[in-house]
C-alpha cells in the first residue's frame, strides 16, 4: 500500500469517547495501522487545532475525545505523548494555560498518558520556500520524532477552508503568524506562505486527521455555526486529506489552497494519485452547507499593482464591528497586523468599542478568528456578489462528488 495516496473515512455520529476509540481505530487500521506510521517508543506531538479558548461545544477546535482515541493507538508502543499547538495570541504559559483549559485539553492529559506542551520556546527555521525563507518554528516540533497533524472541518473567512495543510501554521509561535499575515497580505501568497510551511513540516508529519464528526460552517474558522457532517478523514497527504474532507461539501478545486497545490505541483488536479473513491460520499454530501465563498486570486494575478489594490479593496469583504456585542476586549486591536484597529468611544455598555480603519485593513481577518464575542463582521459588496456571480462555474471532477449550489 501507498500511505501516500491512501485516504481513509469513518462515520461517527457523536463525541460519545467509546464510539470516537473504534471510530478511530478503525480509521487508522485502513491505513496500515498506527505502526505504519509511528514507530516504537517515539516521542509524539499531537498537534491539535487550538486557534482560542472556545469549549469543545462550539466545534472551532479539535475535539478531545479525537487526540484522546489517538493517545490510545500509542501508548502500546511506549510512545511520549506531547498535546500542543500555538493559538491565534500569545505563545506564553499563562495564554496556553486559559487556551488548554477552555478547550478541555486538560481531558486528554487527565484521561491518558499524554502532556500538555509545556515548552513555549521556539527557534529559527531555515525552510527555503517559495515565499518563506526563514520563519519561527515552535520548539514542541523539533523535540518530537514524528507529528501527528490532527485538524478541524471547518470553513475560515479568508482562506475559505481549514483543514490538514493550514493546521501546520500552528507551527509558528503566537504573534509570529500575525507577521505572516502582515507581510502576505495577499491570498494566493498567503497560500504560497501556507504550503511553504507544510514543506517544512512534511520532514516529521507523518500523519494527517481531521475531526470532521461535527465541524464549522459560515463565519469560520471561530465564529461559525456547528454543522454536523458525521465523518474523521485521515492521510498520509495533507493536500489529498483535504480533497476529500472538502469534497463532502464542495468542489475542492475551488479553494485556493488547493489550487495553489495543483499549481505547484504537489496535487494531481485529475486525482489520478487517489486512492479513494469519492463517489462512495455521494450520499454523505452536505448539500445546504453555509461555505465561504472565495473570489479565485487567479483573476488577479496579471493585474498591475494599483488594480489589485482596487480589487482587494472593492472584491473582498469589509470589516464591521458589531457595537453592541464589542466589549472592548482590544483583541482585534492588539493582534492587527496592519494596526488598523483603535478602541474609540461608543454608546455600548462598556462605553467603547472597535474601530477599523478600512483604508489600513489588509482583509486579513484576524480580528474575527480571534474575537471572542462575535462582534466582527464581513460584509461583502454588491462588486463581490456580481464578480462571484459572473466567475462561478460548476465543475465535477472524474470520480468526483458533485456539487450542489
Amino acid at each position: 500500500m501507498d500511505t501516500k495516496t491512501k485516504v481513509a473515512v469513518v462515520s461517527a455520529t457523536e463525541y460519545e469517547q467509546g464510539q470516537i476509540d473504534l471510530a478511530v481505530q478503525n480509521l487508522i487500521n485502513q491505513l496500515g495501522g498506527i505502526e505504519a506510521f509511528v514507530p516504537q517508543g517515539a516521542k509524539v506531538l499531537l498537534k491539535a487545532n487550538l486557534v482560542r479558548d472556545m469549549s469543545p461545544d462550539q466545534h472551532g477546535t479539535t475535539h478531545p475525545t479525537v487526540l484522546i482515541a489517538l493517545v490510545k493507538l500509542l501508548e502500546p508502543l511506549g510512545c511520549t505523548v506531547v498535546v500542543g499547538d500555538s493559538s491565534g495570541g500569545l505563545y506564553t504559559k499563562g495564554y496556553m494555560g486559559v487556551v488548554y483549559n477552555k478547550c478541555k485539553m486538560t481531558d486528554v492529559a487527565n484521561a491518558t498518558s499524554a502532556t500538555l506542551n509545556d515548552d513555549f520556546d521556539f527557534q529559527r527555521a531555515e525552510i527555503d520556500g517559495v515565499k518563506i525563507k526563514n520563519v519561527d518554528i515552535c520548539n514542541s516540533f523539533f523535540n518530537a520524532d514524528v507529528v501527528i497533524n490532527v485538524g478541524k472541518l471547518k470553513t475560515h473567512s479568508f482562506t475559505g477552508y481549514s483543514g490538514a495543510v493550514k493546521n501546520n501554521y500552528g507551527l509558528l509561535p503566537g504573534l509570529v503568524k500575525v507577521e505572516i499575515h502582515s507581510r502576505f497580505p495577499d491570498l494566493w501568497d498567503f497560500c504560497d506562505a501556507l504550503v511553504d510551511i507544510e514543506q517544512f513540516s512534511s520532514q516529521k508529519v507523518v500523519l494527517n486527521v481531521i475531526d470532521g464528526v461535527i465541524g464549522m460552517e459560515g463565519a469560520g474558522p471561530t465564529n461559525g455555526k456547528p454543522k454536523f457532517i458525521g465523518k474523521l478523514i485521515a492521510s498520509a497527504n495533507p493536500y489529498l486529506c483535504d480533497v476529500v474532507a472538502v469534497s463532502l461539501f464542495d468542489d475542492p478545486f475551488k479553494q485556493p489552497l488547493l489550487q495553489k497545490a495543483v499549481e505547484r505541483g504537489l496535487l494531481d488536479e485529475g486525482l489520478t494519485n487517489l486512492d479513494f473513491d469519492l463517489s462512495t460520499l455521494k450520499d454523505d454530501y452536505v448539500a445546504d452547507f453555509d461555505r465561504v465563498e472565495v473570489v479565485s486570486t487567479n483573476t488577479f494575478l496579471n493585474m498591475p499593482k494599483w488594480m489589485k489594490r482596487l480589487a482587494k479593496r472593492y472584491l473582498t469583504p469589509k470589516v464591521k464591528i458589531n457595537k453592541k456585542r464589542c466589549k472592548a476586549c482590544k483583541k482585534c486591536a492588539n493582534h492587527c497586523p496592519a494596526k488598523a484597529i483603535k478602541m474609540d468611544k461608543c454608546s455600548n455598555s462598556v462605553g467603547k468599542c472597535a474601530k477599523v480603519n478600512q483604508k489600513e485593513c489588509i482583509r486579513c481577518f484576524c480580528c474575527q478568528e480571534l474575537c471572542p464575542y462575535d462582534a466582527v463582521k464581513l460584509k461583502k459588496s454588491w462588486l463581490y456578489h456580481v464578480i462571484r456571480a459572473l466567475s462561478h462555474t460548476k465543475r465535477k471532477k472524474n470520480g468526483s462528488v458533485e456539487t450542489v449550489d
